[in-house]
């Protein structure tokens, strides 16, 4: 039998306060509040051992974001496979990423004006990054298939928009689309990016053959 260890003390209030934060409000969260709902004795300090302020917390939740979307680069830079695989494994982890993202996105929805600069650092350091990543896996397919007229950037940011739209309107309303599940979004997902890359070139003759079918 596999016993897990607990996640360490910091991740547990942070993952805590992430919560809390975005169900109840910054303002509106207590570090006791915190303590308790990370699993320890309110009101003693312990939150204070690994975060300066409840400010910090928010800091700590974007930048751990940030890692995980930097950490990508090394999956995103292997080489091209079969463009069908390739697009869409590039929405697998669009939506693995995005979904990740969701938590942090409702404090940054909620708490934005209130944190301008950790809205900015937000779409700096994941929102941006992320369409970065895209472009550059595109551009890939682009230079493979001698496509080299295409605008590459306003194509990532299509594919993208559709997936972030999917994860917005669930944070926002706590139902997708459509009522759609995960899993039939993105098999749909994934057949119209490949027509659309399809039409500006995008694919080799294999793929778009089965991309027309």
């Amino acid at each position: 039998m596999i016993t897990r260890r607990p996640a360490p003390t910091r991740e547990r209030i942070l993952d805590a306060a992430v919560d809390l934060f975005g169900r109840q409000g910054f303002r509106a969260t207590s570090v006791g509040e915190i303590e308790a709902a990370a699993g320890l004795v309110p009101r003693r300090g312990a939150l204070y051992k690994h975060f300066e302020s409840k400010e910090a917390l928010l800091e700590a939740a974007v930048e751990r974001r940030g890692r995980a979307v930097d950490e990508l680069e090394e999956l995103l830079d292997t080489p091209l496979g079969d463009p069908r695989d390739e697009v869409r494994t590039l929405g697998r982890i669009a939506f693995r990423e995005i979904g990740r993202d969701q938590a942090v996105l409702r404090i940054v929805m909620r708490e934005g004006d209130n944190f301008p600069e950790l809205r900015d650092r937000f779409h700096e350091r994941i929102v941006r990054r992320g369409h970065e990543q895209a472009e550059a896996r595109l551009r890939l397919l682009a230079e493979r298939a001698g496509a080299t007229e295409v605008d590459v950037r306003a194509l990532a940011a299509i594919l993208l928009a559709s997936v972030i739209n999917y994860r917005v309107l669930d944070t926002l309303f706590g139902r997708p689309p459509g009522d759609l599940a995960e899993d039939r979004y993105i098999e749909a997902w994934a057949d119209s990016a490949l027509r659309l890359l399809d039409t500006h070139g995008l694919l080799g003759e294999a793929a778009t053959k089965e991309a027309r079918t």
